[in-house]
């Protein structure tokens, strides 16, 4: 598997600041066969980890988004259920961003299926945060260095990763399971930084209007 060669950088940072968060009540998460439903009645049927990660990548590039997600995921044809399943997704993943990060989860495939399909759903989801990134207009390719570009860039290794040589091994289990954390981690570093990035260009705009 490609993971194999994969080096795992840490975010030593990021779990000493928030160790201790106390559980707090989150907004209620549609579960990964909800949101299989709903979508398989769309016109397109996106895979519901690839729209969980498409959301979550708009939500890192911005939050305030009014990006038409949502006719982009089910094709301008969904049923009221599906709007309010979907609108669920979105809310609840951007309160988790915000506010309850270490409760923030990857809509994933349950831990019963295939590890193959599991594999596949994870590079799915990889692929839609990269474009919900691109949709919220951030910069994924050629950036500066930094860790926030290392974090993308190890997602864009991730998105392609070949799913179809994982077997059903303690071994590939156990990678699937530090790659689905890493992946985690990652995103809640993108955010982080991205929110850091917003608030430095917002005192920099309001320190230049004050000359």
């Amino acid at each position: 598997m490609v993971h194999r060669a994969f080096y795992l950088r840490p975010f030593s940072l990021i779990l000493s600041i928030y160790a201790g968060i106390p559980n707090m009540k989150q907004q209620s998460m549609p579960t990964y066969r909800e949101l299989n439903q709903a979508l398989s009645k769309t016109t397109l049927k996106f895979h519901p980890s690839q729209v969980h990660g498409l959301i979550c990548g708009i939500l890192c590039g911005n939050p305030k988004s009014s990006a038409a997600w949502e006719e982009l995921v089910t094709g301008g044809e969904d049923s009221a259920k599906t709007h309010t399943i979907l609108q669920g997704l979105f809310d609840a993943s951007g309160k988790q961003l915000d506010e309850f990060l270490f409760e923030f989860q990857l809509v994933l495939p349950p831990d019963a299926d295939d590890l193959p399909a599991r594999a596949e759903a994870l590079t799915l989801w990889c692929q839609g945060f990269l474009t919900g990134l691109k949709l919220a207009q951030v910069q994924i390719i050629d950036r500066e260095p930094g860790e926030m570009t290392e974090a993308i860039n190890d997602l864009i290794e991730i998105a392609k990763m070949n799913y179809e040589e994982v077997v059903a091994s303690e071994e590939d289990e156990a990678a699937y399971i530090e790659l689905v954390e890493y992946v985690r981690m990652a995103v809640i570093l993108i955010y982080q930084d991205m929110r850091e990035e917003d608030v430095k260009a917002k005192t920099t705009s309001s320190s230049n209007h004050l000359h």
